[in-house]
């Protein structure tokens, strides 16, 4: 096994408070009764020969024990790790498909839907992987126009987080609806925390929060092939999102920007509680550690629900192969044998993301450690982002609006009609 020179990944505002990589192409459309064509069945027989992987840096370098384990079960694979720094994997990609000189397997990410409109992608081949084995919103997220193009690998969810010992300090639990966040905000402050409840609220994450908020009044932002932003639905979340800094909850006067200070204001217990993706918990625990606080201070609780439901939405990574891999069989062997539960749970140790596949959970540490058990609750209702080519420029106007919202500067229903016009325009693409 060999691996390239490895970037390392920097804990950022933005990745603290993302469930997911932004990595975006573009290309023309997909013929996807042609790609289905490119798969052929996948026998078990070990795999041989030369296994080239694109994956991000965090994770390609956590990929280095579970490949050389794979090599030894599989004599005479070579696996080639490359990390790509994540803002150079579009750039990259497309070159590699203009060349035709592609590897074989890639972490595509949110850029998906873009890449199966290149038409550079295979479809998965059906005895690969069993739906019936991983989340519902991870199959969902690997899926475009009703073909899978990418096997679920890690997933992330969203969850609260906070300082157990302060709220048990100021006498609350965690909120259990967004109308509970004030008084929880408010109780924690009167021992002496900074700000209560940290919020996303930037032109570019405000729609971290916005989407679940949506779904859980029982709204959607696509119906079909239409933009559903002009809902009643929609305007609700709208409303809860801005009352959450008209009534003092959040405040837009906290903007963390160097990296590791979200995290340390949460460690510190300057920050109460604050909103983020799974990958956060690695993140806390590694910075309490690092400040010699006890990482089991750290509570792990549900979203506070909406009127319908508590709902987040599904990050993470799948992997898929090109559809001009130079090994597509040695390619889907080791995709296969990255989602197995033992070694997706041994990803989980090296690497601090969540396993797509419900059976890794059955193993150590992720079946011993009850902290964890608030995420798993959470992605078996999880949904998945729009599989649409234009994603990223829909929920950048998305957060666009979100923080006129916040800063108190349009209304719910101005916001709501606006968006849904700019995002006909965008279009799905």
């Amino acid at each position: 096994m060999k691996i390239g020179h490895r970037a390392p990944r920097p804990i950022t505002l933005a990745a603290a408070l993302a469930s997911i990589v932004l990595v975006a192409g573009c290309g023309r459309s997909a013929d996807v009764g042609d790609q289905q064509a490119t798969t052929t069945a996948i026998d078990n027989s070990p795999a041989t020969g030369k296994i080239q992987v694109w994956a991000f840096a965090n994770e390609g370098k956590a990929l280095e024990a579970i490949a050389t384990d794979f090599e030894a079960a599989n004599p005479g694979t070579d696996v080639v790790i490359t990390p790509v720094p994540n803002e150079e994997l579009p750039r990259k990609v497309d070159t590699a498909v203009a060349t035709g000189n592609v590897p074989d397997i890639l972490q595509p990410s949110t850029a998906l839907p873009s890449l199966v409109a290149t038409g550079g992608l295979a479809s998965v081949p059906a005895d690969v992987m069993d739906d019936a084995q991983f989340f519902p919103g991870a199959v969902e997220a690997g899926t475009v126009n009703g073909t899978r193009y990418a096997v679920p690998w890690y997933v992330t969810v969203q969850a609260l987080f906070y300082r157990t010992d302060l709220a048990k300090a100021a006498g609350v639990k965690p909120p259990a609806g967004w109308g509970d966040v004030r008084g929880f905000a408010d109780a924690l402050k009167a021992r002496g925390v900074d700000v209560g409840y940290a919020a996303p609220f930037t032109p570019e994450n405000s729609w971290q929060l916005l989407l679940p908020l949506i779904y859980q009044e029982g709204g959607t932002v696509l119906n079909g092939k239409t933009f559903t932003f002009d809902t009643p639905q929609v305007i609700a979340a709208f409303t809860t999102y801005q009352k959450l800094f008209t009534s003092g909850a959040a405040t837009t006067a906290y903007a963390p920007t160097q990296p590791g200070e979200a995290e340390t204001d949460v460690v510190k217990g300057d920050v109460g509680a604050t909103t983020s993706g799974s990958f956060f918990y690695g993140y806390l625990r590694q910075t309490a550690q690092a400040n010699k606080t006890n990482p089991d201070l750290i509570g792990i609780a549900p979203l506070p629900a909406g009127s319908d439901n508590n709902d987040s939405y599904l990050g993470g990574s799948g992997l898929s192969v090109f559809k001009e891999a130079p090994n597509p069989a040695g390619a889907w062997k080791f995709v296969r044998y990255l989602t197995q539960p033992k070694v997706q749970a041994k990803f989980y140790s090296t690497a601090g993301v969540l396993p797509a596949a419900t059976a890794a959970w059955q193993n150590e540490p992720l079946s011993t450690n009850p902290a964890l058990a608030t995420f798993r609750e959470a992605l078996q209702s999880a949904r998945a982002t729009p599989s649409i080519v234009t994603w990223i420029e829909v929920r950048k106007a998305m957060s666009e609006y979100g923080e006129q919202l916040a800063r108190g500067k349009i209304t719910p229903e101005k916001a709501a009609a606006q968006l849904q016009q700019r995002a006909a325009t965008i279009g799905i693409g």
